[in-house]
């Protein structure tokens, strides 16, 4: 809570707060107007009176605005049983928040939009390209006008086009002034582009953290005891950006190779220690050991972050997906029914979506996958992700430093 204000994720609960206005930041999404008028409903049937404020984000959507609008509530008034129906348009105020990127990491801007490539191939809902072309446009006023504009695939050309022609409509200005652009080119892909990848298991460090554990908004929420710190039931929140030194070094690294860093950093600290204790030291060694010691938070922090992950990554049920996905990469033929059998018959409907988007098919000529595959390296055969193991006595190593 701050200023006076609290923060509150939007769910079907009703809101218990002693506060008389309630702001709602929201995507314009049916499901979330609906939370919203249940909340309304639930503080008119109880007598509560607020103030409701509605901003879509980063866009207002009539669909949504009608259905808060045209939705009525039914109040019961005690004792007679007098029913009446009323519209709750009157205690909302509607607007739209334009918030199109959101900054996740130094190098890092996000759209946010996790379900785009669904409403683009599955609903025919081209409204987030819209969405994008809007961002890369105001991104624009603030660092010139982006001069190359590189599209591959139908909806990055559609997003270059509807680009285009924003700036026709409301033009950069491309003064002398503004001088050169900060932004030389912009490389649009299509998700169609590359449909593979997003559907194999992610090896690298930061990607078996997100696979896992998920990484939201820059952090992962775990439970207390897997960090060291003993409270009982007490979750808490591990960030994971490029603030975090080791972080940037080892996150896009495969974990295997990740474990093998931390081993040596911490081979390495512990014998630094040892000569320190055995030799007399200089004062600059001495501040170099020191400098050494501001990374043990973060090593502990990854060392106990990769063993939990371990937990995982040796289960017999991750090695067996990694097969599976081993052999579709590896382009063999696959039964229908045998994906039901390794993913669960609950997955049907996301196998039509797939046939709808055009990513699952049958085959009806040979294909010459294999080929392209060794050509240009596509795949890295023989990945043992058995290997991947951080035992206790690496953490004991480094932790010794302390006692």
């Amino acid at each position: 809570m701050e200023h006076g204000a609290e923060l509150r994720h939007l769910n079907a609960e009703p809101v218990q707060t002693d506060c008389t206005k309630v702001v709602y930041l929201v995507r314009a999404q049916l499901d979330l107007m609906k939370f919203i008028c249940s909340h309304i409903h639930n503080d008119i049937s109880k007598g509560i009176q607020r103030e409701y404020f509605v901003y879509f984000v980063p866009r207002r959507a009539v669909v949504c605005e009608k259905f808060g609008m045209h939705f009525s509530l039914t109040i019961v008034c005690n004792p007679d049983r007098y029913s009446r129906k009323e519209k709750i348009h009157h205690l909302l105020t509607i607007g739209e928040y334009p918030l199109y990127l959101i900054p996740l990491d130094e190098d890092v801007l996000s759209f946010e939009l996790d379900v785009a490539s669904k409403e683009h191939l599955v609903d025919g809902d081209t409204t987030s390209l819209w969405h994008i072309a809007k961002a890369i446009h105001k991104l624009e006023f603030s660092f010139g006008l982006i001069p190359n504009v590189r599209a591959k695939g139908k909806a990055s050309v559609r997003v270059a086009d509807i680009l285009n022609r924003m700036q026709s409509e409301e033009p950069v200005n491309t003064s002398e002034q503004m001088g050169v652009p900060e932004i030389n080119t912009i490389i649009l892909l299509d998700r169609e582009v590359d449909m593979i990848t997003p559907m194999c298991s992610q090896l690298t460090y930061e990607g078996l953290l997100d696979e896992f554990l998920g990484i939201n908004n820059g952090a992962v929420e775990l439970d207390s005891s897997i960090m060291g710190v003993q409270q009982e039931g007490k979750k808490i929140k591990v960030p994971l950006n490029s603030s975090d030194k080791l972080f940037k070094e080892i996150r896009d690294q495969n974990f295997e190779v990740v474990v093998q860093v931390l081993r040596q950093k911490a081979t390495s600290m512990k014998q630094d220690y040892t000569e320190m204790q055995t030799t007399n030291q200089t004062v600059s060694e001495l501040k170099d050991f020191v400098k050494k010691l501001n990374s043990l938070p973060e090593m502990t922090r990854h060392i106990n972050l990769g063993q939990h992950l371990t937990t995982f990554t040796s289960k017999p049920s991750f090695l067996a997906r990694l097969d599976m996905e081993q052999t579709l990469v590896d382009a063999e033929s696959y039964d229908i029914r045998e994906l039901l059998h390794s993913y669960g018959f609950e997955h049907i409907a996301t196998l039509n979506n797939l046939e709808k988007s055009g990513l699952l098919k049958k085959q009806e000529t040979k294909s010459n996958w294999i080929t392209i595959k060794r050509a240009l390296r596509l795949v890295v055969e023989d990945t043992d992700t058995a290997k991947y193991d951080i035992s206790l006595s690496l953490i004991k190593d480094v932790l010794s430093f302390l006692s």
